[in-house]
């Protein structure tokens, strides 16, 4: 659902259009239902649900639109959507001190196990900067863990595997 793109020394990673095009099937599917509730069902309440749910299916495109995680030679820039503007962040390379990655796996629907990966980088000035999992950072994880190594920075490694039933 994410996308890598390169612009000159810069590696952007974002969501491509394959979440947004289910958002407007969904947007589609709405108005179609609420059209049919209140037509052949003679359900106007019905009808206003769905057409109500129309902006709340809104807020979650801010996500698709915002979240992003660019890469350059100087920077880690991270966004994510309102309300979780304490995660925006322009961290420089040179100023970190050591980094904690976590890998939390889980169970998908049909079975099969996938993982999403999360940062918290120290830096020398003794801010912490947490990066919370998510489908973006988890994409541009490689990129970022070879630039650490690169750079020489101490990172710290840990895994969640899906709790035992």
């Amino acid at each position: 659902h994410a996308e890598h793109i390169i612009r000159d020394d810069v590696h952007i990673f974002r969501y491509n259009w394959v979440p947004w095009f289910f958002l407007g099937v969904i947007f589609v599917m709405l108005v179609a239902f609420a059209e049919y509730a209140r037509r052949r069902m003679k359900d106007r309440i019905t009808a206003a649900i769905c057409l109500l749910a129309i902006p709340l299916f809104g807020l979650l495109s801010l996500q698709l639109y915002y979240e992003r995680t660019e890469l350059s030679a100087e920077f880690l820039v991270h966004r994510r959507e309102p309300p979780h503007t304490r995660f925006n962040v322009d961290i420089a390379w040179d100023s970190i001190r050591d980094v904690r990655r976590t890998e939390w796996e889980h169970q998908e629907i049909l079975g099969h196990k996938s993982s999403t990966i999360g940062y918290v980088f120290a830096l020398h000035t003794g801010e912490v900067h947490e990066l919370p999992r998510n489908t973006v950072l988890t994409l541009a994880s490689t990129e970022i863990d070879r630039v650490l190594a690169a750079r020489k920075i101490p990172v710290n490694k840990n895994f969640i595997p899906v709790p035992q039933k």
